[in-house]
C-alpha cells in the first residue's frame, strides 16, 4: 500500500487530507506540522509520497523540506499551498516537485497529485535493466557493484527504508550511496536517474 506523509500546519486541513487518503486506500505515514516533525517521520517510517505545504508557521520551511526530499531522501512530492506568485513558483522549481496544488482544492485533486507523481517512475520503468558494465559506459566515475544494486532497488520503486531493509544497510548508508550515484550519473532526481539508466 502507498504511504503518504502530510506536511501541513493547519490541523483541520491536514485531517481532511488524511481522510481523503484513507477513503482512497492510501496509507498515511504521518502528519507533520513542522520541518522537525517531517524529518522525524521520514527517518522512522516508510514514505512513498509527500504532500507538502510551503508555509509552516511563519516560515517557508516547506521549501527546505522539498529540497531535502529531492536531494537526500529522493521521495516524490507535491506542494499544497495558497501561494502562486512568480517569486515563490521560481523557488519551488528549484526543489523539483512532482506537482503543485493551490488552495482551496477538491479532495479528488489530492489523489490525482499522488497518482500522477507516483506514475512518473512507473512509466519510465522498462523491463530490461542494463547491466553494470553498460551503465558504466555512460559515466566518467564508475559505479560500484553496491551502487548498482541500489539502482536496481530504486528502479523497482522502493523507498529508502525498503532499500535499507533489502540490502541490510542503514538509512545513512543508503543516503550516502544515493548521493554518490546521483553525482556519478549527473542527475538530480529519481526520475532523471531512471530516464538516464534506461535511455
Amino acid at each position: 500500500m502507498i504511504a503518504v506523509l502530510i506536511v501541513e500546519d493547519e490541523p483541520l486541513i491536514a485531517e481532511d487530507i488524511k481522510q481523503t487518503c484513507l477513503e482512497n486506500k492510501i496509507e498515511v505515514a504521518g502528519i507533520a506540522y513542522s520541518l522537525e516533525d517531517a524529518i522525524t517521520v521520514l527517518e522512522e517510517k516508510k514514505v512513498d509520497y509527500v504532500l507538502l505545504d510551503i508555509q509552516l508557521g511563519n516560515s517557508n520551511d516547506g521549501l527546505e523540506i522539498g529540497k531535502r526530499l529531492s536531494e537526500e531522501y529522493f521521495i516524490p512530492f507535491s506542494y499544497i499551498t495558497s501561494f502562486s506568485d512568480a517569486q515563490i513558483v521560481a523557488q519551488v522549481k528549484l526543489t523539483k516537485p512532482s506537482g503543485y496544488l493551490t488552495k482551496p482544492f477538491r479532495n479528488r485533486d489530492i489523489i490525482i497529485q499522488i497518482e500522477l507523481g507516483l506514475d512518473i517512475a512507473a512509466r519510465l520503468h522498462k523491463p530490461e535493466m542494463p547491466n553494470l558494465k553498460q551503465i558504466n559506459k555512460m559515466v566518467t566515475a564508475e559505479l560500484t557493484q553496491r551502487e548498482y544494486e541500489m539502482i536496481i532497488e530504486l528502479c523497482n520503486g522502493k523507498s529508502n527504508i525498503e532499500i535499507a531493509n533489502s540490502l541490510f544497510v542503514s538509512m545513512n548508508t543508503v543516503k550516502t550511496h544515493l548521493k554518490n550515484i546521483f553525482s556519478k550519473l549527473d542527475v538530480k532526481s529519481r526520475t532523471e536517474l531512471i530516464t538516464k539508466v534506461f535511455s
